[in-house]
């Protein structure tokens, strides 16, 4: 199904209300006062239906200047905008701000309407069509169709219904993954019975009566109730809808215009967006940096500051890019629009597409960061996918929270991904987590730097310790994820950066190299432990002996690593083969009676009750046997 939603924009009393009035026959004004004061305050909405079964909303926008906020606050998702001059006025100083707001959030489509035909002369009628032509040159209404018509008389009515009838059959581009709803709110109220409603245009993805949902920037969760699409009752609601939701579990005090409905987990809230800011031709004022702005997105309003990040101001006409700091959280994606009004006085001055809507805090003049964010202005969504992995591989996001932060669907995210394994720029960690392939190389250059330093250091070790090494690696790569960093240090030892064993790391290709004293001191130390049976000295004491006590710890390590000694406790050693024998005389003893006692073991091997502990406990540690009461049993 086409939906499409149509705008007003125009001064104030240029007839808009009129104009809907005469194409739908619904009055938009619905406020006392609009209806006493005759000018638009809040939004309007009208909806009919094309010949070819398109639904069409229609938004009707205050034109006074004391209400741009409101106007702001409707204009931004629709896919066709009505210009509305007035003939008996022409061009007037809202009727440019609105051109150039609808310019700012990129819309490409439109009518210019110019209503009050009856009321003017012939003559009249050329000057005005001429000043409308000359205002929009070089905007995306410089040749779009120009209709004369009068809401009184109905003149030319039925030509601008068939012209819009005609212009609709073309489809929005929008998005109906339910992954990606998102429908900024724009009014809120209660029904009695009912309770919570809320409404908006629904600018990308479905929704459906009993869906959860997240309103968005609190991430308050609620839950759909009823759905209303042009005041019938739906059971879904599709992109391009202007849509009324009855929510539970939430109150209307919760809720504020501005507020965004969205999927669960599909936003991420920030008070940081950097931007490509543009700044209107007719500014009057520079824009300095760090320049205080009002903000405003979808249908929200907030305040801001403007970093830039290339310069130190902003003339008329020029842009560049800027990181946008956010008094409150916000909730945006990348690719939307926005528009910035100066703080004082509030005047419409310029706007952008948001890059990133959720990046870090930026030094000025960061080359690297200026290159990173012409990527995401121009790149192909590929080029955008690859940098936001670049950029997040220390903390390992997930396919999904990319879909989230892109805006794209799970199923383009994973494509994205394979397609950069190919091309060999993205390496896999698991099949939801991707990393940059320079991430990788900046690993194994760090990685290459500890081992080295622990080789010249301790150059008898065949290795660091694993759990040294890890955590040695993980403060060099600014990494807390232990198990995806254990995923990074096997990637290492594919690519034979290191070696992996059982307890140690080393370089690849790192050997021990012992001088002919240091493999003779070996063999004797092997020959005493293996004389001195399960009642070795501890280590102080065989070192004290030796006429360097370094060089012989060092040694006893290497024979650990090696696996010809057991470090039973940190201060005491055992050949590794005589505990073999202990080990499985005491899992005899266990088969044969059932459970074994401190006693028993020392009584079995003769030796002092303190080794015969320090054994039990090795296998504690090593889950061959566990405590039940004062007996060992199987673990």
């Amino acid at each position: 199904m086409n939906n499409i939603i149509i705008g007003t924009a125009g001064h104030v009393d240029h007839g808009k209300t009129c104009l809907i009035r005469a194409l739908t026959g619904i009055d938009t004004d619905r406020l006392k006062e609009e209806k006493k004061r005759g000018i638009t305050i809040e939004l309007g909405f009208a909806d009919m239906k094309a010949p070819d079964g398109t639904d069409i909303g229609i938004i009707d926008v205050p034109g006074h200047e004391k209400f741009i906020r409101n106007m702001l606050a409707g204009i931004g998702g629709i896919d066709l905008v009505l210009l509305v001059i007035a003939a008996d006025e022409g061009v007037m100083p809202q009727t440019l701000e609105h051109l150039d707001i609808l310019r700012l959030l990129n819309i490409r489509r439109g009518i210019i309407v110019v209503t009050k035909s009856d009321t003017v002369e012939e003559e009249w009628m050329e000057l005005v069509h001429a000043d409308i032509r000359e205002s929009v040159r070089g905007s995306f209404l410089e040749k779009a169709q120009m209709i004369d018509v009068s809401s009184t008389t109905g003149y030319q009515i039925d030509l601008l219904r068939e012209t819009i009838f005609e212009m609709v059959k073309e489809p929005a581009k929008r998005n109906n993954d339910p992954s990606l709803l998102r429908m900024p709110i724009d009014r809120v109220f209660t029904i009695g019975g009912f309770g919570t409603v809320v409404t908006g245009t629904l600018l990308e993805g479905t929704i459906k009566v009993g869906q959860s949902v997240t309103i968005y920037p609190q991430e308050q969760p609620a839950k759909v109730r009823n759905l209303q699409v042009h005041g019938v009752m739906v059971d879904l609601a599709t992109a391009g809808q202007r849509t009324a939701v009855n929510l539970t579990n939430i109150k209307k005090d919760d809720l504020n215009r501005g507020h965004v409905l969205a999927a669960e987990n599909s936003l991420k809230t920030s008070r940081m967006l950097d931007v490509r800011l543009q700044l209107l031709e007719s500014a009057k004022r520079k824009l300095e940096n760090g320049s205080r702005l009002h903000l405003h997105f979808g249908s929200d309003e907030v305040l801001c500051k403007a970093v830039l990040l290339d310069r130190n101001e902003l003339t008329g006409g020029e842009s560049c890019y800027a990181q946008l700091r956010t008094e409150v959280p916000i909730a945006l994606k990348q690719g939307d629009f926005f528009v910035v009004r100066y703080y004082s006085p509030v005047e419409t001055i310029g706007g952008g597409s948001v890059l990133d809507a959720d990046p870090r805090k930026h030094k000025r003049n960061d080359v690297s960061v200026l290159q990173a964010l012409e990527i995401k202005e121009k790149g192909e969504d590929s080029d955008l996918l690859e940098l936001m992995i670049k950029e997040q591989s220390r903390v390992f996001s997930d396919v999904a929270a990319l879909a989230k932060q892109a805006g794209m669907t799970l199923e383009e995210v994973l494509a994205h991904c394979r397609s950069g394994v190919d091309r060999g720029t993205l390496v896999p960690l698991t099949e939801k987590v991707y990393v940059h392939n320079d991430f990788i190389a900046e690993a194994a250059q760090k990685a290459e730097k500890i081992l080295r330093a622990h080789h010249q250091k301790e150059p008898l070790s065949i290795g660091i310790l694993k759990e040294e090494f890890r955590n040695k690696l993980g403060q060099s790569l600014r990494v807390n994820d232990q198990r995806h960093l254990e995923k990074v240090i096997g990637i290492l030892a594919e690519r034979k950066v290191l070696k992996w064993e059982p307890t140690t790391v080393a370089l690849s290709g790192f050997q021990v190299e012992y001088t002919e004293k240091q493999t003779a001191k070996m063999e004797e130390l092997k020959q005493s432990f293996r004389a001195w049976a399960h009642e070795p000295p501890e280590i102080d004491g065989i070192a004290k002996e030796s006429s360097s006590r370094q060089e012989c710890r060092q040694l006893l390590a290497a024979m650990e690593s090696e696996g010809t000694l057991v470090r039973l406790t940190p201060a005491a050693y055992i050949d590794a083969r005589i505990l073999d024998g202990i080990v499985e005389g005491i899992k005899l003893h266990i088969e044969t009676r059932g459970s074994i006692t401190l006693a028993e073991l020392r009584d079995t091997l003769r030796t002092s009750r303190k080794y015969a502990m320090q054994i039990l406990e090795y296998c504690d540690a090593k889950k061959i046997t566990r405590m039940e009461g004062d007996r060992r049993v199987f673990y």
